[in-house]
């Protein structure tokens, strides 16, 4: 009974301030193709870095977290598991991979117009997330799966990036309206900050798609952002050492407040990455090496930690404490209600092993 009276003063705390967990409006993400492999390399731009490497177990049952009064919880029981990069805490990452090769990841769109309240379970920007990993292996099941809940953002206008380890698609809501793009309409396999037919229109102008404009150096504007990734991922297999080379063309495309730096490789279930606040430590997990099933324990890594290489042993057995920090700091620096770090704290506890 206490802990139900706890939920609503949360939820009327949050009804009444602005949730804005955003990823930073400069961020870019592309997909690619070294040695015949499907790669996937993002920047996560943001006004901090901190943040906890996530596994998350198949099994699992859980349900959609309620923040605004007309959420309607739906559940789910996951069937993959994954391993996501999130500050706010597990179960709300800004993206990440599953065991089948799946990757999805948000960038911030500020023109989003979503849906409105319908009878469909709902989601938040984040959980969203969890949600096609824990439940989807492919870029079709996905968009099958989508008519099935509604986005209920409660602050981020956000859209989406999905690979599985034969193709993309991207995931918008413009004018209210679900928005896909993949195969044919998806000529061009990147994503920024801009809608993807704005991005699309840009290019076309450019060498390489069809125009005889040169590439735009330096700009961080998000359409020559767009273009120059694109272009770049393009001679990938000029390179010797792939992943060197994806890391150069993901520290060109970012900002001064590039904060993660990410290579997905899709079919060897390998994701390295290195942060911008000790840009000389590489780290690498390999998916095929953890024990996804929710009989064990899901594993925490720090991105703050001075572990470099492969980093699987460095993993940590979940500690609801270091969950919380982690999510009270992100609250904290964004001034959002010091509620909600609990709540979210606490949503963990709500998912059910099978």
């Amino acid at each position: 009974m206490k802990n139900q009276k706890l939920k609503k003063t949360i939820a009327s705390a949050l009804f009444l301030f602005a949730f804005i967990v955003q990823p930073a409006s400069t961020c870019t993400i592309f997909s690619l193709y070294p040695n015949n492999q499907h790669w996937v390399g993002r920047t996560f731009d943001w006004a901090y870095g901190h943040g906890l490497v996530f596994t998350n177990k198949r099994n699992v049952t859980k349900n959609g977290l309620k923040l605004v009064s007309t959420d309607i919880s739906g559940n789910w029981t996951s069937k993959y598991g994954s391993v996501t990069f999130n500050q706010f805490g597990r179960e709300f990452p800004t993206g990440g991979m599953n065991e089948a090769g799946l990757v999805v990841d948000a960038l911030e769109l500020k023109t989003s117009v979503f849906p409105g309240v319908d009878a469909r379970a709902s989601l938040n920007e984040l959980q969203f997330i969890q949600y096609l990993l824990d439940n989807f292996s492919t870029v079709e099941s996905i968009t099958l799966g989508l008519q099935d809940v509604r986005l209920s953002p409660v602050g981020s206008k956000l859209h989406y990036f999905a690979c599985d380890i034969k193709k993309c698609m991207t995931i918008e809501f413009v004018n209210g309206q679900l928005v896909t793009h993949q195969s044919g309409d998806l000529p061009i396999s990147s994503f920024a900050n801009n809608t993807y037919e704005e991005h699309l229109a840009y290019a076309k102008d450019f060498i390489t798609f069809g125009g005889d404009k040169p590439i735009v150096i330096d700009s961080k504007d998000s359409l020559d952002r767009f273009v120059r990734a694109s272009y770049n991922a393009k001679f990938i297999n000029k390179f010797d050492d792939p992943t060197q080379a994806i890391f150069a063309f993901l520290s060109d495309v970012g900002s001064k407040n590039n904060r993660w730096q990410l290579i997905y490789n899709q079919d060897e279930k390998t994701i390295t990455f290195r942060t911008t606040a000790k840009l000389t430590l590489q780290r690498k997990v390999d998916l095929a090496q953890f024990d996804f099933s929710c009989k064990q324990s899901s594993q925490y890594f720090d991105l703050d930690s001075d572990s470099e290489g492969q980093v699987n042993t460095e993993f940590k057995t979940f500690d609801s404490a270091i969950n919380y920090s982690i999510i009270k700091k992100s609250v904290d620096l964004q001034g959002l209600p010091p509620l909600l770090a609990g709540r979210l704290a606490i949503y963990p506890n709500e998912t059910l092993c099978n």
